[in-house]
């Protein structure tokens, strides 16, 4: 959908071997009330038949778009092979939303009319409530610890009428489910860091805007619906991505940090995983430790 007067928005969904969530996830984004958006559906190298049946769903749609990583790039790759193929089209912002989600009809006309009202605004995220609860928040914005600067979701749990969670607001970090990009800006903070492949590249994503001076914001007026864990599929390997990238996003931007980092990981995701008899995880975050200090980072060679 084209209007010339309004800014171009490309919405990039990643899909791999989901492809059902991502249909009804597309079916949803027919109902925006929105004046100038393209879809870019991203299928991330999937094994099963998602292409063929996103292909299907895609080729009926004029303002949609399949295309294919041929390999599983994660999701940080994923991300930057459709921001590279959104900048094309020289659109003023691009919108990453996780294809487990179901958007409010205004959603993303809420975080352009936020994000566009200020020049200085880089990113803009959404208020995104549970699919399985859907007056419960999972994400409001997410701040990141003064001392580690590791990111920590705000609102998670709470009722969306709480007070303190109905405010449009400065946040340190948006999660990637929803996350707005003023195209521009990437111009000086770049894409996502591959090293990362998947788990806290957005959060370094961020991380890196504020250091150049863009301003992040918390839209709650924009809301959606997310399933959760809809691609990741598997803990184990949750828990390898998520030591490993603990300690790489330490290492980048709180070093002095990351020896306390580094034996309090080896206490509580290592010894504890251990000593309660949780030994597949046990493992996966102690390969992740090793790999971290063998500087062995993208997609891990560990079958989990």
């Amino acid at each position: 959908m084209l209007n010339s007067k309004i800014p171009h928005v490309e919405i990039l969904l990643l899909n791999w071997e989901n492809a059902e969530d991502t249909i009804h996830c597309l079916e949803t984004l027919k109902s925006l009330a929105y004046g100038s958006y393209h879809v870019l559906v991203v299928d991330n190298g999937s094994k099963d038949n998602s292409y063929s049946l996103l292909k299907e769903t895609v080729s009926h749609e004029p303002y949609f778009t399949l295309y294919s990583t041929g390999e599983n790039l994660g999701f940080s790759g994923g991300v930057n092979y459709g921001i590279k193929k959104a900048l094309q089209s020289e659109a003023d912002y691009i919108w990453l939303l996780n294809n487990d989600t179901e958007v409010a009809s205004d959603c993303l006309s809420q975080l352009i009319l936020a994000i566009d009202d200020d020049p200085e605004v880089g990113i803009a995220g959404s208020k995104i409530l549970l699919a399985s609860d859907r007056n419960t928040i999972w994400h409001a914005g997410a701040s990141f610890d003064k001392w580690t600067g590791q990111p920590k979701h705000v609102g998670m749990g709470y009722s969306t009428t709480q007070e303190g969670y109905n405010e449009l607001k400065s946040v340190d970090y948006i999660t990637g489910c929803s996350l707005l990009i003023r195209s521009s800006m990437l111009k000086t903070v770049g894409l996502m860091d591959e090293k990362f492949y998947l788990y806290y590249e957005e959060a370094d994503f961020c991380y890196r805007a504020k250091k150049k001076g863009w301003k992040i914001i918390y839209v709650p007026d924009s809301i959606l619906w997310h399933k959760v864990a809809g691609s990741s599929k598997g803990y184990h390997q949750r828990a390898y991505y998520e030591v490993r990238n603990r300690l790489l996003f330490t290492l980048k931007h709180r070093p002095i940090f990351i020896l306390p980092v580094l034996c309090y990981l080896l206490y509580k995701e290592v010894i504890l995983k251990l000593a309660k008899g949780e030994n597949q995880v046990f493992c996966a975050s102690y390969l992740g430790m090793i790999d971290f200090i063998r500087g062995k980072y993208g997609r891990a060679s560990h079958q989990f």
